[in-house]
């Protein structure tokens, strides 16, 4: 078997990639930027080989992409690759959909062409569905509210269009929110952390009423484990922690583990446009077709996120802590 991982440098894509280079497998790993310091990704400490990490940009590079993809001839894709923020897609949805729809579906023809390929992996989110009150099943249908969701949306019934026209071996997982060490300092979770270690506030938009299920870095990797090696093709998945928490609860949570006060660190913005209030994912299928349980409670997990932080926090205090635009 030889994987390829597009978006390698994503957090979930990282975390993955050095995984599996850890468990011995052939894997390649394709990205716009290159490996980040060993204090961000502390996993580049314990690994010593060179990487097998391309630098190309799907918007910019995608012939380029295509033909890289053709002369590494994987026999399994895991696609984390492509424009992954919501709120900025409101600035220029264009360029989402330029991205997400149109570049990914230009790299969709070299993929579903290859002779080698075995399955196509592709992360995608519960933001398909917008904002849902009950639990949602990978049957429910879509409805995005921002941008970013729309071109996910539109993403999502390419692939089932090539199932069904081309006999494309593709499998979607759908995730909860991502968290844990090594993650881009702009997402919710590192950042309250950097806000409580330092002291330096932490705006919450709204009222922080949203509610939100998360799931940690290595029940990423059993996920997409699961999906490579146990899933029946043409299927979608849904995987996700049980805990429904809203984003100040999880603010508050975070200050309990570093022993700040709330009110020190937290001041009030305006909502985001078409932010979703609510969605939490229904995970029997995971659970009982392929047997996948999470193992990482949201404590145990932020505590993790807190001592890889705290290890770290000279040179990642010096870091930017917002996120940074690029094509």
């Amino acid at each position: 078997m030889k994987f390829l991982i597009l978006g390698c440098g994503s957090f979930a894509g990282q975390a993955l990639y050095s995984d599996f280079i850890k468990k011995g497998y052939k894997v390649y790993g394709i990205n716009r930027s290159k490996p980040k310091d060993s204090f961000f990704w502390e996993w580049r400490n314990e690994i010593n080989s060179p990487l097998n990490w391309e630098q190309f940009n799907i918007y910019s590079d995608s012939k380029e992409l295509a033909n890289e993809i053709k002369r590494i001839s994987p026999t399994h894709i895991i696609d984390f690759m492509g424009q992954g923020m919501v709120a900025p897609s409101w600035d220029d949805p264009s360029l989402w959909y330029e991205t997400n729809i149109g570049k990914k579906s230009f790299l969709l023809e070299t993929i579903r062409n290859l002779d080698s390929l075995e399955k196509y992996v592709k992360s995608s989110t519960p933001e398909v569905f917008g904002s849902v009150e009950n639990l949602i099943s990978e049957n429910d249908s879509f409805n995005p509210s921002t941008p970013y969701a729309v071109s996910q949306s539109a993403i999502d019934f390419h692939i089932r269009c090539l199932g069904k026209s081309y006999a494309f071996p593709y499998v979607i997982g759908r995730f909860a929110n991502f968290y844990g060490p090594g993650q881009q300092l702009y997402r919710v979770i590192p950042r309250a952390v950097l806000s409580c270690i330092t002291k330096k506030k932490f705006t919450l938009d709204g009222k922080g009423e949203s509610t939100r299920r998360f799931i940690y870095s290595s029940d990423i990797i059993t996920a997409i484990e699961a999906l490579l090696f146990k899933s029946d093709l043409q299927k979608e998945y849904n995987f996700s922690d049980d805990q429904d928490i809203t984003i100040k609860e999880l603010l508050k949570l975070v200050c309990k583990l570093t022993s700040t006060d709330f009110e020190e660190i937290i001041s009030y913005g305006p909502e985001r446009k078409g932010k979703d209030m609510i969605y939490k994912l229904n995970c029997k299928n995971s659970k009982n077709e392929l047997g996948w349980q999470p193992k990482i409670s949201l404590n145990d997990g932020i505590r993790k996120v807190v001592e890889w932080i705290d290890r770290n926090k000279e040179s990642l205090s010096k870091q930017s802590w917002n996120y940074i635009h690029s094509k």
